[in-house]
Formats: structure tokens, sequence, C-alpha cells
């Protein structure tokens, strides 16, 4: 469902940097197990190579935002390789949650608190727009990949694990 009322940081940013947008919600349910960016596609109607989750990552002490296909994994080595680094490491939900200011499920790209270097899986470019959280669960927003890679300022690179 489309609704242009919704405001969150992410949708506050993306209006400020004037990158035009959809924004989408529908009903989260916490009984839905199969990962909050599965539900987003599945509820949403969208393939999920078209739906990314944003993961951070400490990388050698330095904290990145990676956005990734719902349907894959991220790939850690490629992850610290791309940020130059020697290693790589989830950020711990309660850590993500502080920095961002947004919730586990719900956490965008944009807007954060503390906004991390963004680097997206070069997957991205097989599609036209992709979906990212609106920064918070059952909020999501469309955009054109090369509007979200210029407002993002992402490195695009290989960072999803191989199946």
């Amino acid at each position: 469902m489309v609704d242009q009322s919704v405001s969150t940081p992410a949708v506050a940013y993306l209006m400020e940097v004037g990158v035009p947008f959809l924004q989408l919600t529908y009903e989260h349910s916490s009984e839905f197990d199969h990962g909050f960016g599965v539900e987003a596609a599945q509820k949403l109607g969208f393939d999920p190579a078209e739906v990314f989750k944003t993961l951070l990552v400490d990388t050698d002490g330095e904290i990145v935002c990676v956005v990734v296909p719902v349907d894959h994994r991220m790939s850690l080595k490629k992850v610290a390789r791309a940020a130059g680094a020697k290693k790589a490491q989830m950020l711990p939900p309660e850590v993500a949650q502080r920095r961002t200011g947004y919730v586990v499920g719900g956490i965008s790209p944009f807007g954060q608190k503390q906004q991390a270097p963004v680097i997206i899986d070069q997957s991205c470019l097989n599609q036209d727009s992709i979906v990212v959280s609106g920064g918070r669960r059952g909020f999501s927003l469309r955009l054109d990949v090369l509007d979200f890679v210029e407002a993002a300022k992402a490195l695009v690179e290989d960072v999803i694990a191989a199946s």
C-alpha cells in the first residue's frame, strides 16, 4: 500500500536531498519467522531481489551500513575487503539500534543518528528500483537504484555470500 503521510528521519533526509521515492506500508507481524526483509517482500508483493535489508557491521572499529538483497546472506569477508579492513563482524542489535535511532527490522540506510558509510551489493545494478526500510517495521521506501547510490553516497561492491 502506498502511503505518503509517514515521516521518519529517512523520509526527511530523502526530501532534503530531493530524491523521489514512494512510501510503502504493510502490517508487520511479530509471528512472521522468515526475517523482516522477506516479510516486506512478501507483504508488499515485490521480488526478493528488489528488496534490500540494512545491516550494521564493525570493520576494524569502523562501522559500515551494508545493504543486501533480503534473499541473500552477507559475506563478512567481502565486506571487510570492500571496507579496506582485515575483518568484519555484525554489530550487536542493541548497539545498531542505539547508533541508528531505529529498531532492528526497521533500520534504514538513510537518516541514521550516527550515519555510517553505506556499502550496497552490486546486484542492485540489476534492478531499476529497490525497496529499503523506511525507518520502522512495516514501512519501506522504493526508489531508483541510481538515486539510492547517490543519496546514500554508497560504495557498490560484491558483498553477498556465495550460494
